[in-house]
């Protein structure tokens, strides 16, 4: 039996020279790259390098055979094409998993007796890429690595000194509603906040409507759990959130795509599919999508919930990014067009507070409420009531608001830099989004360029991005990649995508005819 691990196990301590394991013999007639595939295939296959090791980069191993870099790159698209190596953001190239050797597999013996009842392909329905949300989180503390993966906010924006001054002044008189149990629908004080809020934004919700997550994602499972049994089918924008996608289909749901445009959920698409389908619910995220940074127009927002109005089908709006805007007015969310309450509103306090502090909600009407909250009870009894006091106290004293300023200014400035060396840095034949608000840029790369190679060769160069795949659930995304500006500094930034830049030169220069590698293509919108 093989035995899977969680993806962030320690690599396996290898003092032997990769080298060693290949024998050149330079006047045979054999390609140098086919002898470097065949002495690495060998060495895996016979269990030599053991799944997990981590193989030289290409320059590394190039300069230790004395051959050209490219030759070592050849080798390593091959084993990667037979599935014996594999490219690991932020870890390099690896040897594959699924080529394990047996004899090198921890024996059964040592396994407990209901570990070995698992099955083992039950997490094969969250996808191909099921470990990349929890790659992305292990990236963020590597400080070696370049991560424009990472969509979470800038360590140096978190507002430590805020929450410093409220537990200094206010946690020893509130100890009871802070550091006590707390009703599982949430403090009343923060639910009071969150709904008044809610209604400045032009929402009619009333605290009875407010009920307390620890975190967005907890709200995804309950409201799925909710109403979706196995067999029944969501739609989703294509692409979108790959969290949701897991979720829905973790609880065994069959996940609908329809496809989005630079005006967001293309609901023209979207009728054929609720009359012959029947889907439950419908899941978007109409600002600052992500990955794409689009936002619904007004247009599709009133003809989408004329849609739910007249195929009765809930819509679930996860709203995360709404507040994080760059330019004009902020814009108005779903909820607040829904006047008949098919709408049930989902954000959270990640991105503009602390993802650490897991404080986020949803508002819905009163009877879900109810019913969710009996669910969520099951399963954590209520969420962290000091975290939940904190955000209370930032509303009620109105400190958020001077917070959000600051945030959009310097998240404005860090999605220029990155916009501006992408300018310099790439070729001009990259289409990219140019976000108004939120986390993401989106990126269709240039000819026939497939994300996954540039995933592979940006890793040996010390740079973390987010291949489009595992946004789409109707098995596009190879040519888009996702990068964020969020977390990373301004110097990051800029260098990391000057790195992504030379990458993108040099897979052009490989595949493209000499005469045409002059060629130039103005640069246009993402649509």
């Amino acid at each position: 039996m093989r035995h899977h691990g969680t993806g962030n196990e320690p690599l396996p301590v290898f003092t032997t020279p990769i080298a060693s394991f290949i024998k050149l013999e330079r006047d045979s007639g054999v390609p140098l790259y086919q002898q470097i595939c065949q002495g690495l295939r060998e060495a895996i296959l016979a269990g030599e390098l053991p799944e997990g090791t981590r193989l030289p980069t290409e320059r590394a191993l190039a300069h230790e055979l004395g051959v050209n870099r490219t030759t070592v790159m050849n080798a390593y698209h091959e084993l990667a094409s037979e599935g014996l190596i594999e490219g690991h953001v932020g870890r390099g190239t690896l040897v594959k998993r699924s080529y394990m050797s047996q004899g090198n597999d921890a024996s059964e013996d040592d396994m407990p007796s209901w570990l070995l009842g698992l099955a083992e392909g039950e997490d094969a329905i969250l996808g191909p890429d099921a470990r990349v949300l929890s790659e992305m989180s292990e990236l963020g503390e590597r400080k070696e690595i370049i991560s424009l993966a990472s969509s979470t906010p800038a360590t140096d924006l978190l507002p430590a000194e805020l929450l410093q001054s409220l537990f200094a002044e206010g946690l020893q008189q509130a100890r009871q509603s802070a550091l006590g149990y707390c009703p599982v629908e949430g403090l009343q004080s923060l639910r009071r906040e969150i709904a008044a809020r809610m209604r400045k934004h032009g929402i009619a919700v009333d605290t009875r409507n407010i009920l307390i997550l620890s975190g967005a994602t907890q709200g995804i499972g309950l409201i799925g759990r909710f109403l979706l049994k196995a067999g029944d089918e969501v739609v989703v924008e294509v692409p979108t959130y790959l969290g949701a996608v897991q979720t829905f289909r973790a609880l065994g749901a069959r996940v609908i795509g329809v496809p989005t445009d630079s005006d967001g959920l293309r609901v023209d698409l979207l009728e054929s599919i609720l009359a012959r389908r029947h889907p439950r619910f419908i899941y978007t995220l109409p600002t600052f999508q992500n990955p794409t940074g689009f936002v619904m127009s007004p247009d599709r927002k009133r003809r989408l919930l004329l849609l739910a109005q007249r195929y009765q089908i809930p819509i679930l709006e996860d709203d995360p990014y709404r507040e994080l805007y760059f330019e004009g007015k902020e814009p108005q969310p779903l909820k607040a067009l829904d006047t008949h309450g098919y709408v049930l509103y989902l954000s959270t306090f990640s991105k503009i507070l602390a993802p650490g502090l897991r404080v986020a909600w949803l508002a819905a009407p009163d009877p879900m409420i109810e019913r969710l909250s009996l669910h969520k009870q099951i399963f954590d009894l209520n969420t962290n009531a000091l975290s939940q006091w904190a955000v209370s106290e930032l509303l009620r004293r109105n400190m958020l608001d001077d917070h959000m300023v600051m945030l959009r200014e310097r998240y404005r400035h860090k999605r220029d830099v990155m916009t501006q060396a992408i300018q310099q840095y790439w070729p001009a034949n990259v289409r990219i989004s140019h976000p108004e608000g939120g986390f993401h840029l989106w990126c269709r790369l240039p000819g026939e360029m497939r994300a996954r190679l540039l995933l592979r060769e940006a890793a040996q160069e010390g740079v973390a991005i987010v291949i489009g795949e595992p946004f789409h659930v109707d098995g596009g995304g190879q040519q888009h990649i996702r990068l964020s500006f969020a977390a990373a500094e301004e110097e990051q930034i800029e260098e990391g995508i000057r790195r992504i830049g030379e990458i993108m030169k040099r897979i052009q220069a490989r595949h493209t005819p000499q005469n045409a590698q002059d060629t130039v293509i103005e640069r246009i919108p993402m649509v």
